[in-house]
């Protein structure tokens, strides 16, 4: 079985020294940075806002880049309940609003990658999330591997990553069955194609697994359609499901059968799978 291991990797490497596809677009190097905001508010009989922020910044040398991201969404909704004070014919109607927050995602990560040759690379790299809805207070991920650049020219990239990670998670919930500390692997493939002269097409997929516990497997799949409005200015609208085969738990109020509360609370998962639209304003720099 090791034989056959060491036989796979020996051939990837043979594979990832071939350059498949011609690299003829100059680099540009240097300094580069990408500013995204995206809102709604809705107001009248129902009240919600939401804000979503992010930022990219990334340094290109001839061998090597740098790049940390960090950004976030939130969403805070208002629920007003009426009442009516008096008589059917002559009453009061009185209003209280309680406003909550409804959704959160905020993320960082930072990424290095070296180059060794025009399309095989190393990389490292740290993520850190916090989704308290998909019962995630914190998640710290370390990660170490190598890539492959399949094509990279003026109108099609399509890169691939092949990482050893370590992840230190900490839950809204704890999970008593579940290590907070773990091991585990990851596949990435980055896609970037240039549809016509205002319109791109991004695809990412992330691709976790955790060695501690194998059924615990997360898919984290972005797709965007960048359409360029000025030389400066972009608009993104992009989908980003996010899916995780053993969710986090939560903790619930138990009742008996008839309705009545018991004092109790048991823990039950959560869903698998969060979705996220947006239509974003980008600022390249």
């Amino acid at each position: 079985m090791r034989s056959a291991t060491a036989k796979i990797i020996i051939i990837m490497l043979l594979i990832s020294s071939i350059n498949i596809f011609s690299q003829d677009t100059e680099k540009k190097l240097g300094w580069f940075f990408e500013g995204k905001l995206a809102g709604l508010w809705t107001g009248g009989n129902s009240e919600s806002f939401t804000l979503g922020l992010g930022a990219t910044l990334k340094h290109i040398w001839t061998n090597s880049e740098l790049r940390f991201d960090a950004g976030g969404t939130q969403t805070q909704s208002t629920l007003t309940t009426r009442t009516a004070v008096g008589t059917t014919d002559n009453f009061e109607v009185n209003e209280q609003s309680k406003t909550e927050k409804t959704a959160e995602i905020i993320f960082a990560r930072g990424r290095y990658d070296y180059n060794f040759t025009e399309n095989f690379y190393a990389l490292g790299g740290i993520d850190w999330l916090r989704n308290r809805f998909a019962g995630i207070n914190s998640r710290t991920l370390v990660a170490a591997g190598v890539g492959n650049k399949w094509v990279d020219n003026e109108n099609v990239r399509f890169k691939t990553d092949y990482s050893f990670t370590y992840s230190f998670q900490n839950d809204v919930v704890e999970n008593p069955f579940a290590k907070t500390k773990f091991p585990g692997v990851r596949f990435t493939y980055d896609f970037w194609y240039n549809l016509t002269a205002s319109t791109q097409f991004e695809s990412i997929f992330i691709a976790d697994w955790n060695l501690d516990n194998t059924d615990d497997i997360r898919f984290d799949f972005y797709n965007a359609l960048p359409i360029k409005i000025s030389e400066i200015f972009s608009l993104k609208p992009s989908l980003q499901l996010l899916w995780r085969n053993d969710p986090s738990l939560t903790e619930i109020d138990l009742f008996a059968n008839d309705g009545t509360p018991t004092g109790s609370k048991v823990l039950t998962p959560l869903k698998n799978m969060d979705t996220l639209f947006s239509l974003t304003l980008v600022v390249n720099l």
